[in-house]
């Protein structure tokens, strides 16, 4: 398999699992934990995009 196979088969598989979780009811503990994963990611994200315009002056 390709490289760009290999990406686009995970990302398929990781969109459908995130249409999975989404589908579960807002109590459950996989989504909830889904969900703070999705919000450390997003700290992190930006945190990394403020030191990169820190550091290059953007």
């Amino acid at each position: 398999m390709s490289t760009k196979g290999l990406a686009i088969t995970l990302g398929v598989g990781a969109a459908a699992g995130a249409v999975a979780i989404l589908m579960m009811p807002r109590n459950n503990p996989t989504r909830r934990l889904a969900a703070k994963a999705a919000n450390k990611v997003e700290d992190v994200a930006f945190a990394v995009s403020d030191k990169l315009n820190q550091e290059f002056d953007l």
